[in-house]
C-alpha cells in the first residue's frame, strides 16, 4: 500500500499497543541494587552497525559471565544474535584491558575482575523485522535480544541506558521504557522488562489515542504523509477498541457495582 513505507508498519507494530510510562523516579523502580549501564552510540552509520558499552557494577568475586540472547519474546524460533557481535573487549576502571575469553558462540566469560566492568562491542543489523536490528542514515531499529550483552546469575538487577545519537542528527525514541532524567535516557526494573523493550531511534511521528482509562502514543518512522498516518492510527485504533478488555470490566461494574472497589 502506498500509505506508508515498510518500516512505518513494522515500526507501528511496535509501538502502537504499548502504554509509554513516564511516572516514577529511577530510585522508586531500581530499588537499592547497582543499576547496571548501556550505552548505545553511532560512530557510523551508514555502515550498519552501533556501538555498545556496558558497564556491570557491584559485582561478586565469580567469573563475570556475558550472554547474548537466541531468542525474543513473542518469538518461538532460535535466532543466531551473537554471529552479528563484533570487536569485543573488557576493561577494568582504570581502562585497563581484561582477558575475556569466548567459551561459545553466544557467551563471553571475564573471570579474573574488580567489582565494575565495561564491556565494549559492535552490532551490526540491517533488519527491520521486529526480531533483529537495523541500524542506518535515518534511523535505529532495536530489538534488545538481538543487541545487549546481558550478565548470568543478575537478571533482577535494574538497568539504565542512554542513547547518543549520530553527529548532527536530531533523533527520537519511541519505547517502553521508564523515562529517566533527559530525552535520551531510560530505565528498566530489571532483565526480564529490558529485553522486552525494543527501541525505535530516529526522527518520528507520534500520534495518540485513547482506549478507555488508557492513552496509547503510535510512534512511526515512515516516508508517508501526514494523512495517512493519521488514517492508519485510526484504524490500529479500531482493532485496539475491538479487542478492549476494558469493556467487559466496565459492562460488569455496571451490573455488579461492587466489582473493582
Amino acid at each position: 500500500m502506498r500509505r506508508c513505507s515498510a518500516a512505518l508498519a513494522l515500526v507501528a507494530t511496535l509501538a502502537a499497543f504499548t502504554t509509554i510510562v513516564t511516572g516514577g523516579s529511577f530510585a522508586q523502580v531500581a530499588g537499592a541494587a547497582e543499576p547496571f549501564h548501556y550505552r548505545f552510540s553511532f560512530p557510523e552509520p551508514a555502515r550498519k552497525w552501533m556501538q555498545i558499552e556496558a558497564t556491570f557494577s557491584g559485582l561478586g568475586t565469580a567469573p563475570l559471565d556475558l550472554r547474548i540472547s537466541r531468542s525474543s519474546p513473542g518469538r518461538y524460533s532460535l535466532h543466531d544474535f551473537a554471529k552479528n557481535v563484533y570487536d569485543v573487549h573488557a576493561f577494568a576502571p582504570d581502562a585497563s584491558e581484561l582477558r575475556l575469553e569466548h567459551p561459545d558462540e553466544s557467551g563471553w566469560r571475564v573471570s579474573q575482575h574488580p567489582a565494575s566492568v565495561t564491556v565494549k562491542y559492535k552490532v551490526y543489523g540491517d533488519r527491520v523485522d521486529g526480531t533483529y536490528l537495523a541500524v542506518d542514515a535515518t534511523h535505529a531499529h532495536i530489538n534488545m535480544p538481538a543487541a545487549i550483552m546481558w550478565a548470568r546469575g543478575y537478571d533482577d538487577r535494574p538497568a539504565t541506558l542512554s542513547f547518543n545519537p549520530p553527529s548532527g542528527a536530531r533523533w527520537q525514541i519511541a519505547t517502553q521504557l521508564q523515562a529517566g532524567p533527559s530525552a535520551t535516557e531510560f530505565t528498566a526494573p530489571n532483565l526480564q522488562y529490558l529485553i522486552d523493550s525494543p527501541v525505535e531511534f530516529g526522527p518520528l511521528s507520534i500520534e495518540s489515542f485513547t482506549v478507555g482509562p488508557r492513552t496509547f502514543r503510535f510512534a512511526a518512522h515512515h516516508t508517508g504523509t501526514t494523512a495517512e498516518l493519521q488514517s492508519l492510527v485510526k484504524d490500529v485504533a479500531k482493532i485496539v477498541r475491538a479487542r478492549d478488555p476494558w469493556k467487559g470490566y466496565f459492562s460488569l461494574r455496571q451490573r455488579l457495582p461492587h466489582v473493582g472497589g
